[in-house]
């Protein structure tokens, strides 16, 4: 079935790569111009409190922020660059048209699940950890780990790219599975047999069940 990822650990963790983006207005530096492990500490500890606000209700609830979420969200993910590895190879194949439609479905796509997932999560006794920054060039890898559940713990590696100065997240590894391959695996298996505009029409059908 398309979509089915290993859910639990792993929507945990990208729905909270989400939160941390709507949450961050540094007035030192514009989104994305820090360095990448600052970038991706500057809002991971803010996760938790962002977590319980909504929970208790002393602010909105995510959904009633979507809008507001999604905008600044576009600042720190290039999901055309995600959407374009995740797709690989058939990605040439296409015209700018169905590019751009695709990337913009898998953007929503994404964002819906993942909002809708994230309020499940208690945000509660977790301590995030960062361990290591890489820099190669414009590409960057942040090695961070999560403490859960007494000692219990998730790694997560960020892979970040930057172009114009700024810097953006196009792939997030959860203990060994790549967000990236982990989709790749997905739409070649469906354009095995099928062709890019049922996928298209796939796509369409999960972006306005996830709604």
């Amino acid at each position: 079935m398309l979509w089915r990822l290993k859910e639990g650990k792993f929507f945990f963790v990208l729905g909270v790569l989400l939160l941390f983006v709507s949450a961050q207005f540094i007035p030192s530096a514009l989104p994305g111009q820090e360095n990448p492990m600052v970038l991706i500490q500057s809002g991971t500890e803010r996760v938790i409190q962002i977590l319980h606000e909504s929970q208790s209700r002393q602010a909105p609830s995510l959904r009633h922020r979507k809008d507001e979420i999604l905008v600044i969200v576009n600042e720190y993910f290039n999901f055309e660059e995600m959407a374009k590895r995740a797709l690989g190879r058939p990605w040439k194949e296409q015209s700018p048209e169905k590019r751009q439609e695709f990337a913009q479905l898998f953007k929503q796509l994404l964002f819906n699940t993942y909002i809708n997932r994230i309020e499940n999560c208690t945000g509660s006794n977790e301590r995030v950890f960062y361990d290591s920054e890489k820099l190669d060039g414009d590409h960057a890898l942040v090695k961070t780990h999560i403490l859960y559940q007494g000692d219990n713990y998730i790694s997560i590696e960020y892979r970040l790219h930057r172009d114009g100065g700024q810097w953006q997240v196009y792939d997030v590894v959860v203990e060994g599975i790549s967000f990236v391959d982990n989709y790749r695996g997905q739409f070649g298996s469906i354009l095995a047999n099928q062709s890019f505009d049922s996928l298209l029409i796939r796509l369409r059908q999960k972006v306005h069940q996830s709604s």
